[in-house]
């Protein structure tokens, strides 16, 4: 038992009472161990009723005999201090239930991942990754860069651009490795970068997307990480090096942007797949950004991926320098579903498209949307050589 729960030195008894039912949720106390606690201390043996309308008498009289004894000046005093300790009672409460929840969603996290875990153990006696290098030549010293963003699997759309359901989202990933594999061994290059810029699923932020989505946002998440093992696989299996960023979106968050924090993100149990899924391909690093961005190079070039709902094209050149304490030579992000390139002095701001192509809030804004993901090719001495944009529609 803690010394808090006890009756302090030169403490009267009343005022132990008074204490115990005035404290009983920053004590972690019910009425039951409080007339327990009483008891223990006065000898006695009441049932908890006794104690506690002992109490509610006090309250319920308290404040009149405070207004007749006290004068004016002390009486606001009194007030004060009683509103006083009515906020901090509050803030204890508040946070008591942040606590709380913070707890709760660590608890349905740890068991999410341990059902991933077993349906991955299931998945490998049936569909087993396994690593057979075609390394059947020299590879050269270029490397290149392959964005994927804004999948959106889960997804179901009929409009008059686009059709985009889980049929047409495996052909246009099928469409995607196989032209990377096609542009890669064109360059000869020896490492692969796979920068993985969020929004892979369709999640359940917004209403649209709620009413779209065929698959709620567990079955999402699996299926899509699932597919990136395949897809990382068969890459690890055509080049020598392959490293994989893992940016999060905003579409794999648990709730109001408002309410949760960025590691309360499905998105952030896609690594944790794959780094079990993929653990006999010695030749694939998994990278995992913290804060909502990812810094790395290619030879000499300074680079950051970022999905781009916290970094505004317009903006992040100004301010990732300042978090970054440099300037970067690339920021590379998705979000906006639009193929975009533009510098702003020493850097070059990258927006790959999306693979889902028009949806209905791009439809009703008359945005439009083609599908498409980027490939980019880099020299030691050159630098950026070129970018392939990698169409997808049907």
């Amino acid at each position: 038992m803690t010394d808090i729960l006890l009756r302090q030195k030169d403490e009267s008894f009343l005022d132990y009472h008074i204490r115990l039912f005035e404290n009983m949720d920053e004590y972690g106390l019910d009425k039951f161990k409080i007339a327990d606690l009483l008891n223990e201390e006065y000898g006695s043996n009441y049932d908890e009723s006794k104690w506690r309308k002992d109490y509610a008498q006090y309250v319920k009289w308290k404040e009149y005999i405070v207004s007749k004894s006290l004068d004016e000046e002390r009486l606001s005093k009194y007030e004060e201090s009683r509103l006083e300790n009515e906020k901090e009672k509050i803030r204890n409460r508040d946070q008591k239930r942040e606590y709380r929840k913070m707890i709760t969603h660590q608890a349905r996290f740890e068991q999410i991942k341990d059902d991933v875990y077993d349906a991955i153990l299931e998945l490998e006696k049936t569909k087993p990754l396994s690593f057979h290098p075609n390394f059947n030549k020299t590879f050269g010293d270029k490397h290149g860069l392959a964005l994927f963003s804004d999948w959106h699997y889960g997804m179901e759309i009929d409009n008059s651009m686009n059709v985009f359901n889980k049929k047409v989202f495996n052909d246009r990933v099928e469409k995607l490795v196989s032209k990377i594999i096609e542009f890669g061994k064109m360059n000869n290059i020896s490492t692969l970068h796979v920068a993985q810029l969020g929004d892979l699923v369709s999640g359940i932020i917004h209403v649209s997307t709620r009413v779209q989505a065929n698959e709620d946002i567990i079955e999402q998440t699996k299926y899509v990480s699932e597919v990136l093992a395949e897809v990382l696989s068969r890459l690890a299996n055509e080049f020598q090096i392959i490293k994989y960023y893992n940016v999060i979106g905003n579409h794999g968050r648990t709730g109001n942007k408002h309410d949760v924090g960025i590691k309360e993100n499905f998105e952030y149990l896609i690594p944790w797949f794959l780094e079990a899924r993929l653990r006999e391909f010695n030749n694939i690093e998994i990278i995992v950004d913290k804060d909502g961005y990812i810094t790395s190079r290619i030879f000499s070039d300074e680079i950051v991926f970022v999905h781009g709902n916290y970094d505004r094209v317009d903006q992040c050149v100004s301010r990732l320098p300042q978090v970054l304490g440099y300037v970067p030579s690339y920021i590379f992000g998705g979000h906006v579903h639009h193929n975009y390139e533009k510098e702003y002095g020493k850097t070059t701001v990258v927006i790959n498209g999306s693979l889902i192509g028009a949806d209905d809030y791009s439809m009703q804004g008359r945005y439009g949307a083609k599908p498409s993901q980027k490939f980019m090719i880099w020299d030691e001495s050159e630098g950026l050589q070129c970018t392939y944009i990698i169409k997808l529609n049907d």
